[in-house]
């Protein structure tokens, strides 16, 4: 009987290796190799910085090559973001895989809806070559919340994954497969300094006449912040392109609704999250009719917009503070056994300000010594000053 019960522990021993190569999980059920995939909306700088950080934070582990610190060292994608970086940043994260290194990234899993036909969106789930797909924006979260069946999901800087359903609740989720990174007062946190430094009266929005865009250009909580403080707001709605072509359009009725504003006394323009190309658009945009006729502007997509003629900024995110709270969960996971379903979700990030001051004197703003005290960054005719 002894040796009957030496040999069957002996067997089992020598199969375990077997058995984790052929299911590629622990005895606990945890990915021996996390390999991800990518989806995002479409090329936007915080997408780019935040892939960035988390491939910094693995290669400080010694997760990744420290080739990709080399490569990337002292690179601020918000002063030289161009549309092409996110696709090599990915490559450049594939080239740093470490063989044995248990995350791994798939070169062929990357995917940018914004240049996808529909039909093709279900390329990206279920797929047999990753684990985990890291989704940049709401679009992707909520497509994956209702077709991933097969692998997990982590989802960053959608709008509000909570509304979006993306996840149920700050600590609550639909599938035991979602995450989603949750903070639930940025906008609320973005309009009360944007009010407390800019002191409008009428606030004035554009967007689509649609649930999604209501929910991520916080119409909700505009008119939360209106009630409080006691501004007006006034809005139009013009849809969002949906091809190239449409874009003409879509900038026309831009400035029409932007001019419609102005004659109903709008005093101070949120520029809602949108399709505008702020590089190519923005300056042409506002210099129509809002900055000649003195109209502060509020940039709802962080400090980006600033560059290129929007009078104030205040962060939503902050690339590091979300790597950082991503790469410590997914150590939790790897490493700790923490259930997928258990990681924490919520990262709530500090505001920073940024001004423009070239649009400041254009519109007849004068923001005054206590606030150039308080912000963070300052703009000059496209130019960062740190």
């Amino acid at each position: 009987m002894k040796k009957l019960v030496t040999s069957l522990l002996i067997m089992c021993i020598l199969m375990l290796p077997l058995a984790l190569a052929a299911g590629g999980e622990e005895p606990g059920g945890e990915p021996v190799v996390i390999r991800f995939g990518y989806a995002q909306t479409r090329n936007y700088i915080a997408f780019a910085e935040g892939l960035l950080d988390l491939a910094r934070k693995m290669a400080g582990a010694g997760l990744l090559s420290d080739s990709i610190l080399k490569e990337y060292e002292g690179v601020d994608f918000e002063e030289t973001f161009q549309d092409e970086d996110i696709n090599k940043l990915w490559n450049d994260i594939c080239d740093a895989n470490i063989p044995g290194s248990r995350y791994q990234f798939v070169r062929e899993a990357f995917f940018d809806m914004s240049l996808m036909e529909e039909k093709d969106h279900e390329k990206m789930v279920n797929r047999d070559d990753v684990d985990i797909m890291l989704t940049m924006g709401t679009r992707p979260g909520v497509y994956f919340a209702n077709n991933e069946k097969k692998n997990k999901f982590i989802n960053l800087y959608a709008a509000d994954p909570i509304a979006s359903k993306i996840v149920k609740s700050e600590t609550e989720r639909y599938t035991d497969n979602a995450y989603a990174v949750v903070d639930t007062t940025p906008y609320l946190r973005q309009l009360d300094v944007g009010y407390n430094f800019l002191q409008f009266k009428k606030l004035g929005m554009v967007y689509e006449a649609s649930e999604t865009a209501y929910i991520y250009s916080a119409v909700k909580e505009v008119m939360q912040k209106s009630e409080e403080y006691g501004f007006e707001v006034v809005y139009k709605n013009v849809t969002e392109p949906v091809s190239e072509d449409d874009f003409d359009r879509y900038y026309r009725e831009l400035k029409q609704a932007y001019r419609e504003l102005i004659d109903e006394g709008m005093d101070c323009l949120y520029i809602t999250v949108s399709s505008i190309d702020y590089e190519t658009k923005l300056m042409e945009l506002l210099e129509d009719a809002v900055i000649p006729a003195g109209v502060m502007t509020l940039a709802q997509a962080d400090l980006a917009p600033l560059k290129y003629g929007a009078l104030l900024g205040v962060t939503l995110t902050d690339s590091a503070e979300i790597a950082e709270h991503v790469f410590r969960q997914l150590e939790r996971y790897s490493t700790e056994g923490v259930p997928f379903n258990e990681l924490d979700m919520v990262c709530e990030v500090t505001p920073r300000i940024g001004l423009n001051i070239t649009t400041a004197k254009k519109t007849g703003f004068d923001p005054g010594f206590k606030k150039l005290l308080m912000t963070d960054r300052i703009y000059r005719n496209k130019e960062i000053q740190k």
